[in-house]
């Protein structure tokens, strides 16, 4: 509990803040997060990669599934405690589908979150992780690892073929039911601090 344990000494001294996670276990400190909210500000970021939720078993083990996550940030909308999404990561010929796109925005929407963000449409491998993902697309998806070394070969950056329209479907959705997207953007609003004590006006009485 040492999440809570930070949570209460920000809590106490009016401070706010802001978790990024993919586990449904910050429901156990909804409390602290609405009280910090209430005074300061406190905003939820949960990450979403897919709807499928025997993908996001492989992709994501031992997590909370797509369908818990949605479940919080529904939760914390309705304790008033704004939300923030990222979009990734996006592996190339598995994932990067209009359809788990629009799944994912559909869950968005239903949650009513503020904001989302989202590098590309694709994944980044570092030396390591590239030898990493590799035996895991031998594990789980036969034959893919040599469709990714015959596409991309040792890069560092895996950009879906599909990036450019996906992202514009992002965007459109986005202005459409008014969240914010665009990483500045967004980046710029977990930034801002946005004090809730009310100010004394010239004409207010001090007792």
């Amino acid at each position: 509990k040492l999440t809570r344990k930070c949570l209460e000494i920000i809590d106490h001294y009016g401070f706010g803040a802001t978790v990024q996670t993919k586990s449904s276990r910050v429901m156990r400190d909804i409390d602290l997060f609405k009280s910090i909210n209430d005074k300061s500000k406190a905003v939820l970021q949960m990450t979403l990669t897919t709807v499928d939720e025997n993908l996001c078993k492989i992709i994501e083990p031992n997590v909370s599934s797509t369908k818990e996550r949605f479940e919080t940030l529904k939760a914390f909308h309705e304790y008033g405690i704004p939300s923030v999404v990222w979009f990734s990561p996006f592996l190339p010929f598995i994932n990067d589908t209009k359809e788990n796109i629009d799944g994912l925005l559909k869950y968005c929407i239903d949650a009513k979150i503020h904001g989302i963000i989202c590098f590309d449409i694709g994944l980044t491998l570092r030396d390591g992780d590239r030898e990493y993902f590799y035996n895991q697309l031998d594990k789980h998806f036969p034959n893919m690892k040599e469709r990714y070394i015959h596409t991309y070969g040792n890069s560092y950056q895996l950009q879906s073929k599909n990036s450019a329209v996906l992202m514009r479907r992002i965007s459109d959705v986005c202005r459409k039911h008014g969240i914010m997207f665009g990483v500045d953007n967004v980046f710029s609003y977990l930034h801002q601090f946005e004090s809730k004590t009310k100010q004394l006006s010239l004409f207010d009485k001090i007792q």
